[in-house]
C-alpha cells in the first residue's frame, strides 16, 4: 500500500472526524440559521443558501463518518436511491426559464466568435443584486469555458433545455468513472448514489468540476492497486486541468500534495514538487490563450475582492463572509479566507489522504465568498470514494461482498 493513503494518526483522525468537525458544523448552522432569520446584511440576499450549504455538509460528513456497513444496510440504500429520485424530480420541475446563466455564456460565445478575449472584452452578461443588467468580464476558469464552447460550435444552440442536457450528461460520467474504479465493490451500494450524483445540480455549472474529480478519485486507485510513476504524472495532468474548472479542485490538490510533501526525504521532495510544477504548467497552457495573469484576475482575485465582486454580482452571503460584513470589515475577509484554508490543509496533512482532501475541501466551502451547495454532488462523491477506499484497505470486511 502507498503511504500517502495509509499517512494516519489514527486518534488525530478520531478527533477531528468525530469531534472538531461536528462542532465546526454546529457552529456554522446556528450561524447560518441566524442569519436566515434575521437578515442582517445590506444587500445580502438568499440567506437560505448557507443553511442548505451547512446542511449538506453535514449530510456529506454523515457518510463519511459511518462505517460502511451502515451504509450497505437495505433500507439506508433504499432511502438513499429514493433521496435521488425526488431530487431529480425537484430539480427538473424547478428548473429556471430565464437563468442568467445563459445568457453569460452566449455572451462569452459572441466575444469568442468575434476573436474577443471575455477575460478583458467588459462585454459579459451579469445580473446584480437589483437583476438589472451588468456587464463585466467572464469569472469562471477557462475549462468552465472550452467544454461549453464545444458544445455550442457543435450543435449551434444554447438555451436552458440544452445546459441541462449538457450537466446531466457529464455528472451521469462522473458516476460512471466511480462506479467502474470501484466495480470490485458490490454494485448496488453504488448505484444507490448514481440518482444524487447525477441530479446533484443541474441549474448552474459544477459538472466539469464533478467529472474531473472523478476521474483523480479513479488515477489514486489506480496508483494504490498499480502504482507507477506514469500514473503520477498522469495524475498531475488531471490536476492541471482541475484547477481550471471551478475553484474546488485547488484545497483538493493542496491536500494531495502537501500531504505526500516530506522535506527530510529529497527524492520524495523533487518528485512530488516535479509533479505539481506538470500541474501547473498544464494550467498555464491552458490559460495561454487568455493571457493567465488576466484570467487569474478575473476569477480568482475577483472573487477575494468582495467591494468589486459584488457590484457585478449579486451578494449572498456565506459563514465567513457573512461574519465580516456583520462586523462591518470585509477588507478582512480574503486575508483571514487564505489564512483558514492554510491551517485547514496543514492540518489535514496529518490525516489519510481522502480525509484530508475532504476536509479541504469542506473548510474551502465554508470560507468561499458566497455559498455554493452547487457542490454537493462533488463533495458527495469524494465521500464515497473515502468509503470504498476504506473497504479496499481493509480487506477483512465482509459486509459488502465483492462481484466474482
Amino acid at each position: 500500500m502507498t503511504d500517502h493513503f495509509r499517512k494516519n494518526n489514527s486518534e488525530l483522525e478520531q478527533k477531528i472526524i468525530y469531534r472538531f468537525v461536528p462542532a465546526v458544523f454546529l457552529l456554522c448552522l446556528l450561524f447560518s440559521l441566524m442569519l436566515f432569520l434575521t437578515r442582517p446584511i445590506p444587500h445580502g440576499h438568499r440567506y437560505d443558501l448557507a443553511l442548505k450549504l451547512s446542511i449538506e455538509l453535514f449530510a456529506i460528513w454523515l457518510v463519511f463518518s459511518f462505517e460502511p456497513r451502515r451504509l450497505s444496510m437495505k433500507l439506508v440504500i433504499a432511502l438513499i436511491l429514493m433521496a435521488g429520485i425526488i431530487l431529480g424530480c425537484y430539480q427538473l420541475k424547478t428548473i429556471n426559464p430565464d437563468p442568467e446563466i445563459i445568457e453569460t455564456y452566449k455572451s462569452v460565445f459572441k466575444d469568442l466568435e468575434e476573436g474577443k478575449n471575455p477575460y478583458t472584452s467588459g462585454r459579459i452578461y451579469h445580473r446584480d443584486e437589483a437583476g438589472q443588467v451588468v456587464y463585466q468580464n467572464f469569472n469562471y476558469p477557462p475549462m468552465e469555458l472550452y467544454p461549453y464552447w464545444l458544445f455550442y460550435r457543435i450543435f449551434r444552440v444554447w438555451n436552458q433545455r440544452h445546459l441541462t442536457v449538457f450537466l446531466i450528461s457529464l455528472q451521469f460520467l462522473a458516476g460512471l468513472v466511480l462506479v467502474l474504479t470501484f466495480r470490485k465493490i458490490r454494485l448496488s451500494y453504488l448505484l444507490a448514489f448514481w440518482p444524487l450524483l447525477v441530479f446533484s445540480e443541474i441549474k448552474t455549472n459544477p459538472a466539469m468540476t464533478m467529472l474531473t474529480v472523478s476521474v483523480f478519485i479513479a488515477l489514486l486507485y489506480h496508483q494504490e492497486t498499480k502504482p507507477s510513476v506514469l500514473n503520477r504524472y498522469l495524475t498531475a495532468m488531471v490536476i492541471g486541468l482541475g484547477l481550471l474548472t471551478k475553484f474546488l479542485v485547488i484545497p483538493l490538490a493542496a491536500a494531495y500534495y502537501f500531504l505526500r510533501l516530506d522535506f527530510r526525504r529529497w527524492k520524495n521532495f523533487f518528485q512530488v514538487v516535479s509533479e505539481g510544477l506538470v500541474s501547473i504548467f498544464v494550467a498555464l497552457v491552458l490559460m495561454l490563450p487568455f493571457g493567465p495573469w488576466k484570467v487569474i484576475k478575473s476569477t480568482i482575485l475577483f472573487n477575494l475582492n468582495l467591494g468589486e465582486r459584488n457590484i457585478y454580482t449579486t451578494f449572498y452571503p456565506n459563514v465567513l463572509s457573512g461574519f465580516f460584513y456583520l462586523i462591518k470589515k470585509p477588507g478582512i475577509y480574503p486575508y483571514a479566507a487564505v489564512l483558514i484554508m492554510i491551517v485547514a490543509v496543514l492540518l489535514a496533512s496529518r490525516l489519510k489522504l481522502f480525509s484530508a482532501m475532504l476536509l479541504s475541501g469542506m473548510a474551502f466551502l465554508l470560507v468561499s465568498p458566497t455559498p455554493e451547495p452547487q457542490y454537493f454532488g462533488t463533495m458527495l462523491l469524494l465521500a464515497i470514494a473515502a468509503k470504498m477506499m476504506e473497504i479496499y484497505l481493509k480487506p477483512d470486511y465482509t459486509y459488502l461482498p465483492r462481484n466474482s
